[in-house]
């Protein structure tokens, strides 16, 4: 398989990115408006966006962003809120890049926690990387949560 690469999102990503979010970002408002919002979280210290790319096409996108900043302490909380690769692209690493490239990200920002709920479809992947959840209030969407 040819390399796919990780980067920063970028405006023109929009028409690769959004249909990765039309089943589990809804409901829609207006495509218009969720571009207008997808470009500010671009320009945005407070949100990492990611794709993986392979041969110009994305095939996975991940996106985090701050939860909390303590006023007394600064210590950051991340949540980590979207990781979707395409289909025909799983098992291949890409998941596992995007997550690692959004970890990495969250602590080069200053985060002292980087958190998320996972689907119940996520939990095997995050266990393949040596993740293990707990229990919250809905059992089936486990919580995550590293400290840097």
């Amino acid at each position: 398989m040819p390399n796919f690469k990780v980067r920063a999102a970028r405006a023109s990503d929009w028409d690769g990115f959004y249909p990765f979010l039309i089943d589990s970002d809804t409901p829609l408002d207006s495509l218009e408006e969720a571009r207008q919002r997808f470009n500010r979280k671009l320009t945005s210290s407070l949100h990492g966006v990611f794709v993986a790319e392979l041969e110009g096409q994305i095939v996975g996108i991940a996106k985090a962003h701050e939860w909390d900043e303590y006023l007394m302490s600064g210590r950051k909380q991340i949540r980590f809120s979207t990781l979707s690769v395409h289909p025909d692209y799983r098992k291949r690493g890409i998941g596992k890049a995007l997550f690692e490239h959004t970890r990495d990200w969250a602590q080069s920002i200053g985060a002292t926690w980087f958190e998320w709920y996972a689907s119940p479809s996520a939990v095997e992947f995050y266990r393949r990387l040596g993740l293990e959840g707990v229990t919250c209030p809905q059992p089936e969407y486990p919580y995550f949560e590293l400290q840097f």
